[in-house]
């Protein structure tokens, strides 16, 4: 059998208060994520390390940037409320926006073009108004 190789660890409370060496691997048991563990690195300059999160769990960015990203599936608010669905096309964040680019739209059954079905109801808004 092969050689065992221990990490201490210890709750994210107990982390807070931990200066791990430079380099040095801790185990994080998780107090709110939902995932058993997570990993922290430390740099040996005091505070709690760095955190790895499991690949299952979810992270919070921060001053993080993105490259040759692929998104799929929904986006929702923090009540699970859904408020899009992302196929086909990238999200590109500057400033302060949000762009989509060749995005499309379900419309009856029928994948369109964002932009089609902008102007498909700007004329039946067109008509309603009598413009």
């Amino acid at each position: 059998m092969g050689v065992a190789v221990k990490f201490r660890r210890g709750t994210a409370s107990e982390h807070s208060s931990f200066a791990g060496s430079e380099g040095e691997i801790t185990v994080q048991k998780s107090d709110s994520s939902g995932q058993p563990w997570d990993l922290r690195v430390h740099d040996g300059l005091g505070g709690s390390g760095h955190l790895v999160p499991s690949a299952d769990s979810t992270a919070t960015l921060n001053n993080k940037v993105l490259n040759n990203v692929k998104f799929t599936g929904t986006i929702s608010d923090n009540s699970g409320n859904t408020i899009a669905t992302i196929s086909d096309g990238k999200l590109v964040f500057s400033s302060n926006r949000l762009t989509l680019d060749t995005p499309s739209i379900v419309d009856q059954g029928s994948t369109v073009p964002l932009e089609q079905m902008v102007a498909r109801v700007a004329r039946k808004n067109q008509m309603i108004l009598g413009d």
